[in-house]
């Protein structure tokens, strides 16, 4: 135990009251003998900020600022940047990890210290913190027992907050890009993806919660269409090109069915 590699946890936040407690006391609950976390808050107004308050007296690890940014991308780089850790993730301040993956990760890395990348599974839950969209999960799981760069060039089956990086992986090949309306993690990983595919853990180690009313359709068809984008970067294989389209004409009729 005594050594196990740092883990740096960078929660990006804004106006996250709701969820943000259940995503510390995840973090929290681990034990895990050497974290840090950062937390990049974009100036919340709504009581996050006193929550960010009341776990950092608690716990020595936190470091944290709340301020106005360029949206959850710049949240993310800036709290890299600060990161001390040999193992570097971020995960939103609505999404959880499951007990135990901290120290799943961290023996592996321990063990295999010459590892880029990891990626874990994962699921989907809720509002109320319910399993949904089990199908789209075990597909997703599915491709990830394959883990194929051309697989990952047709459709991004990693599960963002079960993706960690080792400190080498982010310096050569990061940072995040992305917009004010989310981040781009897909660049890095088909960035890192064309190099080394990431080595997967058969743990499910987090839960990305998908919420009800923050998803905007306008918002995720333009995520998609930069999805696109990012992809013909990396490829010009028509055939993979067109089974990415087809992916994404299916990710915006599932969130359809999600939210109506």
């Amino acid at each position: 135990m005594k050594n196990l590699p740092k883990i740096s946890i960078v929660i990006p936040s804004f106006n996250k009251k709701e969820f943000i407690t259940e995503t510390l006391d995840s973090v929290f609950s681990q034990n895990y003998p050497n974290l840090e976390v950062i937390i990049q808050d974009g100036g919340s107004t709504d009581g996050t900020v006193n929550i960010i308050k009341s776990f950092a007296s608690m716990h020595s690890e936190i470091r944290w600022e709340s301020k106005k940014d360029d949206g959850q991308v710049d949240a993310i780089n800036k709290g890299f940047k600060k990161a001390a850790g040999e193992i570097l993730v971020y995960i939103n301040a609505d999404d959880v990890y499951k007990k135990g993956a901290l120290l799943t990760v961290g023996k592996y890395f321990s063990k295999n210290p010459d590892t880029l990348w990891l990626a874990g599974r994962g699921d989907v839950i809720d509002e109320s913190g319910r399993e949904i969209s089990r199908l789209v999960t075990n597909y997703k799981n599915f491709l990830l027992s394959i883990n194929h760069y051309s697989l990952l060039l047709v459709v991004n089956y990693l599960m963002q907050p079960s993706i960690f990086l080792s400190r080498r992986a982010y310096e050569k090949y990061g940072p995040f890009t992305g917009n004010k309306v989310g981040v781009m993690e897909y660049e890095l990983w088909l960035r890192l993806g064309r190099v080394e595919m990431p080595v997967v853990l058969n743990s499910c180690l987090s839960s990305f919660r998908l919420a009800g009313g923050t998803i905007s359709s306008t918002e995720f068809k333009k995520t998609l269409l930069l999805d696109e984008k990012i992809a013909e970067k990396y490829t010009e294989n028509p055939l993979i090109l067109l089974m990415h389209r087809l992916h994404n004409l299916g990710r915006v009729a599932t969130i359809r069915g999600l939210t109506v």
